[in-house]
Formats: C-alpha cells, structure tokens, sequence
C-alpha cells in the first residue's frame, strides 16, 4: 500500500512524508513532528491509532484522511475495506462446503475491521438459518501461539472449519490443528483474510480473502486530492470490495471427526 500511495502521489508532483507514532506518543497525544517542521498540504491516517489521537490530529484542520479505520465522532474521509461482505462470502463459501460448525479466532478489540469481520461471519450463519455457538467465537484472541494453543485445545468439541480474521491467526489455527494430527483440508478446513504472506507459504496454502492493497492505496490519495480541493464537502465512506481466493485449505465436509 505504501509503494502505491507514494507513486500516486509522486505522479500528482507532490512528495511524501512518513511518520510512525509509538505507544508513548500516542498515549501523551503528541503531534506528528512533521507538523509543527513542514507546511503539510494533507495527511493520510494509516491503521489502529487510539481515537482520542486520531481526534487530536484531525482538530489540526489539516486535510486528512484515515486507512482502515472509522469511528462516529471523526469528521474525516474514510477509506475502508467492505470487511463485512468479505468475511461474509468466506463463511458462506465454507457453508457451501457442508460446514455448519464454523468458529472465529480474531481480536475485535484491536480494530475495527475485526468487529466488522465478526459481523460478517455472523451475518451468514444467520442468513443460512444456523445457530453461532457461542463456544465456537474466539473474539479475544490475540495473534500469539500459545494464546491460540490453549482456545483449541480446551474446547469439548471441535468445529469442522475455522474463520480467522487474519492471514496470522489463520496461519496459527491451522499449524496447531496439523501438530493435533488433523488433516487439512481432509478433516477440517481453515479460511482466512488478507491474502498476506503467510496463507501463501502455509501448507496448504489457505483460502483467504484478498484486498487489492495497490488500488486501496491510490483511492486513498484521490480522496485526499478531493478533500484539498473540495474542504467543504461532505465527509465520506468509500468501501473497496474483496475478493475470495480459494485454495487447498477448505474442501467438502466429508464427516465428522
């Protein structure tokens, strides 16, 4: 994303400037340096920033917009996944397999897409008139093997297939599921999202959700243009579509185990 955006805006002959904020600076709500040492024509709002930060940023005046995050109180241009509908086709995809006993393994705390993905996986159980079970949702599941080691392996019952919330904790679930002797996708099948580098590497490879990360990056620079050049405008919600890529990880559901 961040090739794409530089190139978007090098083409449009503006330069760009990076700055990562820590969890200090972040907590002490200090501004960007870049901001009091530049004139600063626009800003591009990258990822999980606590709110009250981002707030901060924003009462600079300063024409922005956020990547991959949103929240009620922001008066700011919002460039998102459709990470509803995404996480809906892969559920759906896996009830398509046979699988009803679906589990979730994310961490809806870390972001909002993860919340929304949980909607998502919610909203086709519902749609296919199949009951969540509430043992089956891991919604606190931080991206640490033994965090996921000790949620599989307390479980009474095992779920036929497992919806991750990303590329790692599907990367995860699916190497503890292979240490437990299981065979995917012969046994249970693993589906997750962001078509990063770990769902290619994996054996198998996993069935995961794809985001055009190139043309994310350049509606995120568009929409910036627009916003400079249009500050009075209403604020917006632009929503990029996914794309399921389906590989060895999911398979029928033979039987149980």
């Amino acid at each position: 994303m961040y090739l794409s955006v530089e190139e978007e805006i090098r083409n449009r002959g503006m330069h760009l400037f990076i700055e990562s904020i820590s969890h200090h600076t972040a907590e002490k709500l200090v501004l960007p340096s870049l901001l009091n040492n530049l004139n600063i024509d626009g800003l591009l709002i990258l990822s999980h920033l606590p709110t009250e930060y981002i707030s901060k940023v924003l009462s600079t005046g300063i024409p922005s917009v956020l990547i991959d995050h949103h929240d009620p109180h922001f008066q700011a241009d919002s460039i998102l996944i459709n990470n509803r509908f995404g996480a809906y086709n892969a559920v759906e995809h896996l009830i398509q397999l046979g699988h009803k006993d679906i589990a979730f393994v994310g961490d809806i705390e870390f972001s909002p897409s993860y919340e929304e993905r949980l909607e998502g996986y919610l909203l086709a159980l519902r749609k296919h008139n199949i009951s969540p079970n509430k043992n089956f949702i891991f919604s606190s599941a931080k991206e640490k093997e033994e965090e996921i080691e000790q949620f599989i392996t307390a479980l009474s019952e095992q779920p036929t297939a497992w919806f991750c919330v990303n590329d790692g904790h599907g990367f995860l679930v699916s190497s503890r599921l292979k240490q437990m002797g299981l065979n995917i996708p012969g046994q249970v099948s693993v589906c997750s999202f962001d078509n990063g580098q770990l769902s290619q590497i994996a054996t198998p490879k996993i069935t995961t959700v794809d985001i055009d990360l190139k043309h994310y990056g350049k509606k995120a620079v568009e929409q910036l243009f627009q916003r400079i050049e249009n500050p009075n405008k209403p604020f917006e919600e632009i929503l990029i579509s996914t794309q399921l890529l389906v590989r060895e990880s999911t398979a029928i559901r033979v039987k149980a185990w």
